[in-house]
């Protein structure tokens, strides 16, 4: 038996660098979303795509909070587009909570099917303005970011 292909998963985009530079990787899965990206573009995006290594992006809908808090309301299908727009990112995971969120989760599939972009440059830089903004206090909820990774 041989191993075919490694994979790492980290939450740390310190650490996903750390491992995109160091290590043999086939792949590494990330978290990633519009309210939290700022870590992921400045520390391990730039390292995984000079080692074209592909991103796994998880945690795009930041645990469904970005649906049920976010004023105005995102859906499912705007966080996997969102994702899908990041050069570096090959592969978004998401776990539908029902058929509807399914459904949803799958219209960027379908909607990108005749464009070489998932979203307009404008739509996605309104999103990353918008959500990814300090007055969103997104980054300041010690949820997601490692506190030294958060600005």
């Amino acid at each position: 038996n041989r191993v075919r292909y490694v994979m790492a998963s980290t939450h740390s985009h310190r650490v996903g660098r750390t491992l995109s530079g160091a290590a043999s990787l086939d792949a590494i899965m990330l978290r990633y979303n519009m309210s939290h990206r700022k870590a992921a573009e400045t520390i391990s995006f730039p390292e995984v795509l000079e080692n074209n290594i592909p991103v796994l992006a998880f945690t795009t809908t930041r645990w469904n909070g970005l649906q049920r808090e976010a004023s105005p309301a995102v859906t499912t299908a705007d966080c996997i587009t969102f994702a899908l727009q990041q050069p570096a990112v090959e592969v978004v995971l998401h776990s539908a909570r029902d058929e509807d969120e399914l459904d949803d989760a799958l219209l960027p599939l379908f909607a990108c099917s005749d464009s070489t972009h998932w979203m307009s440059d404008s739509v996605y830089h309104d999103l990353c303005a918008y959500y990814g903004s300090d007055e969103m206090a997104w980054n300041d909820d010690g949820y997601d970011e490692y506190p030294d990774e958060s600005r």
